[in-house]
């Protein structure tokens, strides 16, 4: 520990905090210089729900807020949801059986597949 006899006991303790907030700002500014960034979230996000019959590839676009729906098999496309049919904020996709759980910025919604029609999350029932 520094002895100071001329100085107060205020100033001894300036010095020990000044000491730790140098030290403190250069570790960190040496983890953002060494650690890579995080890598930014695809735009897209895929989705294959296959059942009774279907072999679907559902595709989010984040940008347009929407989500297309495309035949696994053949490529062709099968419909579009984005805010003209009731879908919100399109962020991220979560499958759970017939439900496609959308995930956004103004809250989770539902979709019930094969139907592609979007739900309020309270009303979805089995």
């Amino acid at each position: 520990m520094h002895r100071y006899p001329l100085l107060k006991q205020s100033l001894r303790r300036l010095d020990g905090r000044a000491g730790f907030a140098a030290t403190f700002l250069a570790a960190a500014t040496l983890t953002g210089a060494f650690m890579p960034p995080s890598p930014a979230r695809p735009s897209r996000q895929l989705v294959r729900w296959t059942a009774d019959g279907h072999d679907w590839l559902l595709v989010a676009d984040r940008q347009r807020d929407r989500i297309q729906a495309y035949d696994a098999r053949d490529g062709r496309p099968l419909g579009t949801l984005d805010r003209r049919s009731g879908l919100a904020d399109v962020d991220r996709l979560v499958l759970e059986g017939r439900w496609l759980v959308v995930l956004g910025n103004d809250g989770p919604e539902v979709v019930r597949l094969p139907g592609l029609r979007p739900q309020p999350l309270a009303k979805a029932g089995p």
